[in-house]
């Protein structure tokens, strides 16, 4: 299949934006780069599109219109990169934003706290934002239930936790932390991370295991000393 009869296999009435444009473009490289298509880094979309939420568009690009498209850490770009697995089409669904009546509710109900780390800060890009419980592309809905307050930071450490995960949404921390707790947020280099999860797969443990194992290490066992 060639590019431009990609385009317009689309489920779109009208014409894709400049900046979603350049991104399929540049996800489908050369027509010679069978599928998965190379990885594409986040630097380098970032600089194409110019636009500091690139990958927010990426992501309707995936829920809205169906394209095939994953996002991974990738060792060589020491950060994550993009590309399209395949050329065909999921069914789209329509992403949908609350109202800005509907979103301050929200903020309002919770006292403009986020219900993962617990911050109660302001709305906005880098504060309080409107989050799907269960994202789009797990099944969830635009349902006013399935929408939560959580702070930029939160809502990034989500999204990260969702990428390749399996597990049922229903019993999720990140979707429901009033049920099953709350995530602790904390900052780790992607490459610690990465250690992490290489050591769990190796030991056929999960990732807060062993984050827990390491810290009963430090602050019991060493300690006794």
């Amino acid at each position: 299949m060639q590019l431009d009869s990609y385009l317009q296999s689309l489920p779109t009435k009208r014409k894709l934006s400049d900046v979603k444009s350049k991104i399929l473009t540049r996800l489908w490289g050369d027509t010679s780069d069978a599928f998965p298509k190379p990885w594409v880094s986040s630097d380098e979309l970032l600089e194409l599109t110019g636009q500091k939420y690139f990958d927010r568009r990426t992501r309707e690009l995936r829920d809205e219109l169906g394209c095939d498209i994953e996002s991974s850490y990738i060792e060589q770009f020491n950060g994550h990169g993009w590309r399209l697995k395949s050329s065909s089409l999921s069914p789209p669904q329509d992403r949908g934003y609350l109202t800005q009546r509907q979103k301050n509710k929200l903020f309002e109900d919770h006292n403009y706290t986020c219900v993962t780390c617990g911050i109660q800060i302001s709305a906005g890009i880098k504060g309080l934002q409107a989050d799907h419980k269960v994202p789009l592309s797990r099944g969830g809905s635009n349902e006013l239930t399935n929408w939560q307050p959580m702070c930029n930071n939160c809502n990034v450490g989500k999204r990260r936790a969702c990428e390749g995960c399996e597990l049922e949404c229903e019993t999720c921390s990140w979707a429901y932390p009033e049920k099953f707790g709350v995530i602790t947020v904390v900052s780790i280099s992607e490459k610690t991370l990465r250690r992490i999860d290489e050591y769990s797969i190796r030991n056929k443990t999960t990732r807060d295991k062993v984050m827990e194992d390491a810290s009963n290490y430090y602050l019991d066992d060493k300690n006794k000393d």
